[in-house]
């Protein structure tokens, strides 16, 4: 150890332990050392005296805090600086593992998978960094850290600290520049003082050509013959070197590699995004390998065989996506042709799938969805005529997009308001006061927006703000006027005095004056499309389409299902939009789903070995089982084994069975049956199953649900409102045998998903007496009983924890716990606090369940499905073509 590091570990005794020294470069030595008062190892980088000098330890400590604000999973945080001694340094967490530079050295070269996964992850963390105002200036072999899997970009800020620091902003006698030469940018060795973005991309690109050919781009005797390369040939194409790296991937390298900043990727980002997706035209696809004359001949021939092969191929699928994506070709609307193609969304962002996350402009030029990246969700926008989409400022937490009619504003809600914002951007005005929770909203031609708060009433106000009128919506029927419950989903018809909305009994036709609505078909999510048809959800996931008489409104014929062709693997639409002249944009969806464990942390642990239609777990009372409905339909109850993950179906004779609850001693389930939804029982084995109300009069005219089985034998649930009681929906019990149930909190509000707590005392449920949807604990057996409210802001599905002394609940893609106490009388104690949010399958309710050990069983879909949307071009030839069968 040098006298300088000893005497450093002497003057900062009293917070490290410096233990030796495991590294020496050209601008600094590491010291291994103990952090005393949070007991952890960390890395001392002391810069070496003349560095330190140059620099001017003061300018070089005040730039290096500005880079300590920075927090990303591949970035090497930085925890500590100072001056000691007579010595400049900054502490890191010391990182176990190897660089990437001593692999190379070891290996040669990469795998593509590795060296593309590494590549990707160095991508994220310079994205971000350059979204915060950060460029790293010497990305290198060297600063990349490898630590169980995972790429860590060491020395952010570092570079930039000693360019600004110091007077030679190169420091070139030092021996250490800032940038080394073989990955060093053009403008970089020219000394340019403004220094971009760019010079990162160029120099990930540099790094990542070496993990592929066993070499940087560009090499030399000296870094005066280095730089003179990069400056003045092109470096030999990665295809001649490595044949087996996939066209689009040396594009996206050539591309990086441009010795005009400008003709590099714009961000790191789209870096990334391009070495997952194969390029959208010809330039960079003949970029990457436009220069082999300076190979021997035989490695020339053959690169010449690749190369032809290679660009043959780049040209044929650049034809095929420049159809759509070009900038300035024409969408192929109108030509009667239909064509398909995929939008990649950006890496690391998931499509939200907590509210309905995508929507169209009404003549198919633009699509604006709401992107998850890293649990911050906000509004993008992209034509699709172009590859790039852009994030609309101001439109965090976004959720249910809708464009107005001529395509210029875009609605939204976020954070209890309803707002719009110009397509283009700019400031997002809001227009009104709405609920946390809604569900659906459409903008008619006559400047109405037409929404759902997820209760029984829809709410309509004008483009411009102003007055909210709530519009009551009951079905009229020759026999009787009955409430039709929640409402979702609303879609203004071209006459804007009707429109399409989803009620608990299937898709009606509301009359938007009277309040008046029919129901017209079993689903959800119904749109009227300009081709004559209905589209909608089938309940299942699955699209399907209807004539329909839009004067009448009225369906004519049967349905057909519209999305065989891309059914798959099972697949099938889990999001959809269609605009007026025939373009359909939709995300795959379908029944490859996985169940997953998650802790109170939010850390994520496989459970299934194989993706099924997984939807509504419920853990047994031990612990031990899953119970989950297992699509496609006719749906089955399934069986998981909760340790290994094994699963089999229930064998029970039942055509289509969902959402199962455990009985209290755990040898027993009861399930909702069939179409008409009574609720059956069954034992594990099958044996006997039987239903449990005896009076099937009731069930023909009610749906019942089953949330909670008691010790007794008392079931819970809630039921839809009977003429008798004139109510939305109501809670109710009922035991094996019972003709009718029981009410047990019976209000003029909506009252469902009902929860029993472990000493069968108190009744979790939720209601919207108060107009959002929130959750509330009754006195279970008293009538009457205080209603007292846990939830803040929105709450759905309440679960209780098997101690009885916290409640859970989700609120959007959050998950929610609130401290309780249930003796001598129930209160909350604890304010609810948010566990975890995440990309999980929210998009059915109760598609997730609490544990006995606290952890939780979710859905999550495929991610893949969640990354990319499928664009239909001229659908509406295929939809009459399916229509016609």
């Amino acid at each position: 150890m040098s006298a300088e590091a000893a005497q450093l570990g002497v003057e900062l005794a009293d917070r490290y332990t410096v233990d030796r020294e495991i590294g020496v470069g050209g601008m600094a030595t590491v010291l291994l050392a103990l952090d005393i008062r949070h007991a952890r190892r960390v890395a001392i980088k002391v810069l070496r005296p003349d560095v330190a000098h140059r620099s001017g330890a003061e300018r070089f400590l005040r730039e290096i805090r500005t880079t300590a604000t920075l927090q990303h999973p591949h970035i090497v945080p930085l925890f500590d600086s100072g001056e000691a001694a007579g010595s400049v340094y900054y502490v890191m967490p010391f990182i176990e593992g190897e660089t990437l530079r001593a692999r190379l050295e070891r290996e040669g070269q990469l795998s593509v998978h590795d060296a593309l996964r590494i590549a990707s992850e160095v991508a994220d963390a310079l994205d971000y960094a350059h979204r915060h105002g950060v460029i790293h200036r010497d990305v290198k072999p060297e600063n990349v850290l490898l630590h169980e899997n995972r790429a860590m970009v060491a020395d952010f800020g570092i570079a930039l600290a000693l360019a600004r620091s110091a007077a030679d902003p190169r420091l070139t006698d030092t021996g250490m520049s800032v940038g080394t030469p073989h990955y060093m940018s053009p403008e970089q060795a020219m000394g340019e003082k403004r220094i971009t973005a760019h010079t990162d991309i160029f120099a990930l690109g540099a790094m990542l050509y070496e993990m592929l050919a066993g070499e940087p781009p560009f090499t030399g005797e000296s870094s005066q013959v280095i730089v003179a390369k990069m400056m003045t040939t092109v470096p030999t194409s990665i295809l001649a070197l490595r044949p087996s790296v996939p066209v689009h991937v040396a594009a996206a390298i050539g591309s990086a590699l441009q010795k005009v900043p400008a003709d590099r990727f714009a961000t790191a980002r789209a870096f990334a995004e391009a070495l997952e997706m194969p390029a959208s035209g010809p330039s960079r696809a003949l970029a990457a390998g436009s220069v082999v004359t300076a190979l021997p001949t035989s490695r020339r021939r053959l690169a010449r065989a690749v190369m032809i092969g290679a660009t043959i191929t780049g040209l044929v699928a650049a034809v095929m996506a420049g159809v759509f994506w070009g900038r300035r070709s024409a969408m192929p609307v109108g030509s009667g042709r239909v064509a398909r193609a995929v939008i990649p969304l950006a890496r690391n962002q998931l499509l939200s799938t907590s509210t309905y996350p995508l929507t169209l402009s009404r003549d198919g030029r633009f699509l604006a969805y709401v992107g998850d990246d890293a649990g911050n969700s906000r509004l993008y926008v992209r034509a699709l005529a172009d590859s790039v989409a852009v994030a609309i400022p101001g439109t965090e937490h976004a959720n249910n997009p809708f464009f107005s009619p001529d395509g210029e504003w875009i609605g939204y809600f976020a954070d209890g308001k309803l707002r719009k914002v110009p397509r283009t951007g700019g400031a997002p005005i809001t227009l009104t006061d709405a609920a946390d929770v809604i569900e659906g909203a459409s903008w008619g031609s006559d400047g109405t927006i037409l929404y759902s708060s997820g209760d029984s009433t829809l709410r309509r106000t004008s483009s411009h703000g102003g007055v909210v009128r709530e519009i009551m919506v009951a079905q009229v029927t020759p026999a009787r006027t009955r409430a039709l419950g929640i409402l979702r989903w609303p879609s203004l018809l071209p006459d804007n005095v009707r429109a399409l909305v989803t009620t608990d009994s299937g898709v009606a036709v509301l009359d938007l004056v009277t309040g008046d609505a029919r129901v017209i078909l079993r689903g959800r999510q119904a749109v009227y499309v300009p081709s004559g048809h209905l589209v909608y959800d089938d309940n299942e996931g699955r699209m399907r389409a209807v004539r329909f008489d839009l004067r009448r409104g009225q369906v004519t014929g049967a349905s057909v299902p519209v999305f065989d062709a891309f059914r798959g693997s099972g697949g099938g639409a889990t999001y959809f939009a269609v605009s007026d002249n025939g373009t359909l944009v939709y995300m795959p969806g379908g029944f490859q789903r996985s169940l997953v464990r998650v802790d109170r942390y939010g850390r994520v642990a496989p459970l299934s070995a194989e993706p099924r239609g997984y939807r509504f777990p419920r853990v047994s009372p031990d612990g031990t089982q899953i119970a989950v409905t297992v699509d496609p339909r006719p749906s089955q109850i399934w069986l998981v084994d909760a340790t290994n993950g094994h699963a089999a179906p229930l064998r029970i004779d039942a055509a289509h069975s969902i959402n199962p609850v455990w009985s209290a001693d755990g040898t027993r389930i009861a399930f909702l049956y069939s179409g008409s939804r009574p609720v059956w029982t069954s034992a594990l084995d099958g044996s006997v199953i039987h239903p449990i109300l005896s009076s099937p009069a009731f069930t023909e005219r009610h749906n019942l649900n089953v949330g909670a089985w008691s010790r007794r034998g008392d079931l819970f649930g809630y039921a839809t409102a009977t003429k008798s009681w004139q109510t939305q929906a109501d809670v109710v019990s009922y035991r094996i045998g019972d003709s009718i149930p029981t009410p047990r909190i019976a209000t003029p509000a909506d009252e469902r998903q009902v929860a029993l707590s472990p000493d069968e005392q108190w009744l979790a449920y939720t209601s919207n007496a108060a107009g959002a949807t929130e959750v509330y604990v009754r006195q279970n057996g008293v009538a009457n009983a205080r209603a007292v409210l846990v939830s803040a802001g929105g709450g759905v599905e309440p679960q209780w924890a098997r101690s009885g002394d916290e409640l859970v609940y989700r609120n959007g893609i959050r998950i929610m716990a609130a401290g309780v106490r249930t003796r001598p009388d129930f209160a909350v104690i604890r304010a609810p606090q948010l566990l975890f949010s995440g990309a999980f399958d929210f998009s059915q309710d109760h598609n997730w369940s609490l544990a006995p050990d606290g952890t939780f069983i979710m859905v999550q879909a495929d991610p893949t499905l969640a990354r990319q949307l499928q664009v239909v071009f001229n659908w509406f030839e295929e939809l009459k073509r399916i229509a016609r069968k």
